[in-house]
């Protein structure tokens, strides 16, 4: 949910049109149909009480147009920009702050219908936070699949990574009891107590490895914290690292930090 660009920006030759009005079709061909929310971090306030909404876009100043045409037209927008720079796919994305309530669905809803325009686009797609799924864009799929309340979205949050850290973490008798905002997270495991730890990185193995330097650490009080983690948790390769433990299960990994055991 990180909105750091990855690239500086690279020379385009299209003016903006920041201060002129767009018209039907201006923007055809420059927006995605594929908009994302709560993927990114709020700039506003805290994440349960804000909505964000993405729109990518194939450069930059099409990007200034669209937040132009967002920020002057919206009052219920709390915030409109665009990525600092250029992405990893050489676009741009436009960042639209909502508050999270029960009028959301609709005032987004009214945003999409009037986007279509200028963008000449009527099969809009959404994707929600980490769900891998893509769904069709209707007032009715925004209120089933988007939290509208700050309790709903934090409990969706932790589900998330409950199940996120479950999926790699699936040997053995543990289970995830919770997670909190922070990532720190308690496992369980009958007739042994309770593991609190701290959620540094998961996903795949190759990535999880690469993002994770320092050496692999052989000394006797790191080789008896990993044979207690082996003992806890079960079947995995287990290495301690940096003062962190890489856990591997097949193709996935997770990095944790010790809090209490």
């Amino acid at each position: 949910m990180n909105r750091q660009p990855r690239h500086q920006p690279h020379q385009v030759h299209r003016k903006p049109k920041l201060f002129e009005g767009l018209r039907a079709n201006d923007l055809k061909d420059m927006v995605s149909n594929h908009v994302k929310i709560d993927q990114y971090k709020s700039k506003m306030g805290n994440d349960e009480d804000i909505v964000v909404v993405s729109f990518k876009v194939v450069d930059k100043f099409p990007a200034i147009d669209l937040m132009e045409f967002i920020e002057k037209g919206y009052p219920e927008v709390l915030d409109a920009d665009i990525s600092t720079g250029e992405e990893s796919d050489g676009k741009y994305s436009v960042f639209v702050e909502y508050q999270r309530d029960n009028k959301f669905p609709k005032q987004v809803t009214q945003l999409i219908k009037d986007i279509s325009r200028l963008c000449a686009i009527d099969d809009w797609k959404f994707k929600y936070y980490k769900d891998p799924e893509t769904h069709k864009f209707t007032q009715e799929a925004i209120e089933s699949f988007v939290p509208l309340t700050a309790e709903e979205y934090l409990l969706r949050v932790e589900e998330h990574k409950k199940n996120e850290i479950g999926d790699v973490l699936d040997q053995g008798t543990t289970e995830v009891a919770s997670v909190d905002e922070s990532n720190n997270f308690i496992l369980t495991k009958p007739y042994a107590g309770d593991l609190s730890l701290k959620l540094e990185n998961i996903g795949n193995y190759s990535d999880v490895v690469s993002s994770l330097p320092g050496h692999i650490q052989l000394d006797e009080s790191s080789n008896s914290e990993v044979l207690f983690l082996e003992k806890y948790l079960g079947n995995y390769e287990i290495y301690k690292i940096d003062g962190k433990f890489l856990i591997k299960n097949g193709d996935r990994a997770i990095v944790v930090s010790k809090r209490s055991w």
